[in-house]
Parts: C-alpha cells; sequence; structure tokens
C-alpha cells in the first residue's frame, strides 16, 4: 500500500478563524482518517497519511545517527497526529501555520505520496518554473 499513493494536482483552498481547512475530496480518501501534519521543504506543511509516514520515519530512523539527528528532531518534534474531521478538514497548528507563514488562502498540491501545504503567495512565486528550466532538470537528474 505504501507506493500506491499518488498525490497530485493543485487547489486553492482557506484555513478558517479557527485553523481548519478543508482537503480537496480528491485527497481525502486516500489519505485516510488519520493524518500526520508536518514541517514540510521549502517552508510548506506536509501532510502524510499513516503509511506514508511510517515509511518515511522508518528510513529516517536507518540513518547515521550523526548526521541525522538535527532533522530528526526538527521533523519528529512538529509532527502532528491528527485525524480529518467529518467535514473533511484538517487542523493546522497555530505553530505550522508560523512556519509555513500560512494566513488565510492557501494552496494544497499533491506531491507524490503526501500534500503540501502552501501560503498562497509563496506557491506562486515557487511555482513559476518555465520549461526550460523544467527540461534542464530533469535532464540532469536523468530522465
Amino acid at each position: 500500500m505504501i507506493g500506491e499513493f499518488m498525490f497530485t494536482g493543485e487547489y486553492k483552498h482557506s484555513i478558517d478563524p479557527k485553523n481548519r481547512m478543508f482537503l480537496p475530496a480528491t485527497m481525502r480518501e486516500e489519505l485516510g482518517d488519520e493524518v500526520f501534519v508536518v514541517k514540510g521543504v521549502d517552508t510548506c506543511i506536509a501532510v502524510y497519511p499513516k503509511e506514508a509516514w511510517d515509511a518515511f520515519t522508518e528510513k529516517l530512523n536507518q540513518l547515521p545517527e550523526m548526521k541525522a539527528r538535527r532533522v530528526k528532531r526538527t521533523l519528529m518534534a512538529s509532527a502532528v497526529k491528527t485525524k480529518i474531521d467529518s467535514q473533511g478538514r484538517v487542523l493546522i497548528s497555530q505553530g505550522h501555520k508560523a512556519y509555513a507563514g500560512l494566513d488565510k488562502n492557501v494552496y494544497v498540491i499533491g506531491v507524490g505520496n503526501h500534500v503540501e501545504v502552501w501560503d498562497e503567495d509563496k506557491w506562486i512565486a515557487e511555482n513559476d518554473m518555465n520549461s526550460e528550466e523544467l527540461a534542464e532538470t530533469l535532464m540532469s537528474l536523468g530522465f
């Protein structure tokens, strides 16, 4: 099941005054009832289904302690295990909001085995890769 996750797409949403955010219906079923919300790379929030989070932390725990301890501390300390409510919302903690600079308007994007939540302005700036840059990057990665 772990290798079966394939979150894709880009969805504009908002965070309500109680720090709840609707997850796109197309993602909710695959995420399951229990998710892990954690600091992401590039100043965003990552939302993992339980199985993908378990696989991620297993791999993280296999890394050499001296090299990985700061990363482990940062990620594990920021991880919040939570449930998606009956209306399809997930709670975004105040700490996660501050870390990612999230205000009201956000983008929820699929990134393979997890979902990312971006501040609207940051996502627009991050998502500016032109076709030439995309082609060069793919080629340098062996595609």
